[in-house]
């Protein structure tokens, strides 16, 4: 407890140090702005992978996180649910940045809610310009509940991301969700023994909820004209595609040859317990159905 209090009285501190020179320097981009003057020029880049929980994300994310990467990973940002490297520095050209942050990411740890970035009173376009005056390359990690649609749907058309979507079958993905909502276990330990119930209605809903979420994501993307690729969970560690998908995220290939392209994560379930569970329920109602019903598919804009 007291070490939390610790970090917040620092936080304060920093904030307000910084203060002055954030408010000019909002200020002084404003001006420019108005005026139509462009700022001095950064080199730096923007990428989202644009997913679903439980779809293979937090692998993909240990690859990035290899100082031979040279990336800047800030995983789920804007879901306040851990402390990203740009936290901090962000306070120096977004006034009390990093406090409200600290302070919305304290709630979100004392209990979850969706859709909280906003409701914050962070703005996820100030967010982004000021990220992009770091140089560097920088990879954020969105799923459907972190921003609202159309707060993302301005950040893609406005900055243009290279964007990477992935896709897991939605039967899989929802059996592994409930099984870490059951365990409170997300990473790092195996659910093999853990049984759960799938519902009719709710893979229905969770289907449909997710698939409208990636089609507007991939038109506006498509329509944007960003850099897109789009890859399935089951193909996402065949050595191939993981080199094609890590040579798009860093743009550079030469800077993969020097990455471990296997995943440092451990796969939690090899089994299908629940899912077989689910279509012998669905089979006493008459209905027959396989896995490859609930693949989710990639659509084409």
């Amino acid at each position: 407890m007291q070490e939390k209090y610790l970090k917040l009285y620092r936080t304060i501190i920093y904030n307000l140090r910084f203060l002055p020179r954030a408010i000019g320097h909002r200020c002084k981009k404003n001006l420019r702005q108005a005026l139509g003057k462009p700022g001095r020029p950064v080199q730096s880049r923007l990428v989202f992978v644009i997913s679903f929980p439980r779809s293979g994300t937090t692998a993909l994310g240990s690859l990035l996180q290899q100082p031979e990467a040279k990336m800047n990973y800030h995983g789920e940002f804007f879901a306040f649910n851990h402390w990203s490297q740009a936290v901090s520095p962000l306070s120096k050209t977004y006034p009390l940045f990093s406090l409200r942050f600290f302070i919305g990411h304290f709630r979100q740890k004392r209990k979850w809610k969706y859709y909280c970035y906003e409701a914050s009173r962070l703005s996820p376009d100030k967010t982004m310009s000021a990220i992009m005056e770091i140089p560097g390359d920088h990879v954020f990690k969105i799923f459907p509940f972190h921003l609202s649609d159309k707060a993302l749907t301005d950040l893609i058309e406005k900055y243009r991301p290279d964007i990477m979507f992935l896709r897991r079958n939605h039967l899989d993905r929802l059996v592994s969700h409930r099984k870490a909502m059951a365990t409170g276990t997300w990473h790092g330990v195996a659910t093999e023994g853990v049984e759960v119930e799938i519902p009719v209605k709710l893979i229905n809903k969770y289907m449909e909820d997710y698939v409208n979420f990636y089609t507007l994501m991939k038109k506006t993307a498509v329509a944007s004209e960003c850099k897109i690729i789009d890859i399935e969970y089951e193909h996402l560690f065949e050595p191939e595609t993981t080199k094609k998908v890590l040579e798009f995220i860093t743009g550079d290939p030469v800077r993969v040859e020097a990455l471990n392209i296997k995943p440092r994560t451990l796969k939690q379930d090899t089994q299908d317990l629940s899912q077989q569970a689910f279509f012998e329920k669905l089979a006493k109602e008459g209905i027959q159905k396989e896995i490859s019903d609930f693949d989710f598919r990639k659509i084409e804009v």
